[in-house]
């Protein structure tokens, strides 16, 4: 029989939305692909992310939800402390920097882009800072709370990935989720505007992989485990331990 999924409760988190010029440069996206015309199907206010909540999710936890004495918030915070030398050597006296320089979305219901419900920005990878933030987040933070039995198994290659829109959120709640197009979004002028110079030129609704974007390069000054679904006092999400960088 099926195991029951746990509840999860918990994520580790590099927070980015705390940079008042990514704010700033996200909502005017957002806020003109919301006054696009002809509107783009599917997308309104609530199915997009806050940008004060902009984040990369590194991996999630179900803490102190039965009687495991690994799976507790105390643990994950001890944890969490032991890492910041481990970062820090990682680091080799660098900052941990992410570029948000490509555009995509997670894989859209019968392959359909007109039915998308997951849009996401995020780094190419390639260079310094993009190979030092992946051994940093993957090898160094995601490696300590695995080796401590803290996250869920997700089954699958962690994608560095920061969401910007994601259709679960919609209000009201229908039944099923409702799907937006991401072929209106790749179409759309509010997407011109953000595009790399170098990718202006060639792109089309044809486009096949992640689009060139440019968000700029934001410093993640801690890491952090929060609580899903909560609401801080900006409107971020709230964290119960910290690990400044």
């Amino acid at each position: 029989e099926k195991v029951p999924k746990p509840r999860l409760t918990h994520f580790i988190a590099l927070p980015i939305g705390q940079h008042a010029g990514l704010r700033e440069r996200m909502e005017n996206f957002t806020t003109a692909l919301l006054r696009a015309t002809p509107a783009i199907a599917g997308l309104d206010e609530t199915v997009v992310i806050p940008a004060r909540r902009l984040h990369f999710t590194l991996g999630v936890m179900s803490l102190d939800v039965d009687d495991s004495p690994e799976r507790t918030v105390e643990h994950a915070k001890r944890v969490l402390d032991e890492l910041r030398p481990k970062i820090l050597e990682a680091l080799g006296g660098e900052a941990l920097r992410v570029r948000l320089d490509r555009m995509d979305i997670m894989k859209p219901e019968r392959g359909d882009r007109e039915r998308a419900n997951v849009m996401w920005v995020g780094p190419a990878g390639e260079g310094e800072s993009g190979k030092r933030l992946k051994c940093v987040a993957v090898d160094v933070i995601v490696q300590a709370f695995r080796d401590a039995g803290l996250v869920v198994d997700e089954k699958r290659e962690l994608k560095l990935h920061c969401t910007v829109v994601n259709t679960i959120y919609r209000k009201p709640r229908g039944r099923k989720r409702t799907p937006f197009s991401y072929l209106a979004v790749l179409g759309s002028d509010a997407l011109k505007a953000v595009l790399a110079a170098e990718a202006a030129g060639r792109m089309d609704a044809n486009l096949k992989g992640a689009a060139e974007v440019e968000f700029g390069e934001w410093e993640v000054d801690e890491v952090q485990i929060c609580e899903m679904g909560s609401w801080g006092p900006e409107g971020e999400y709230v964290a119960v331990a910290r690990c400044p960088l």
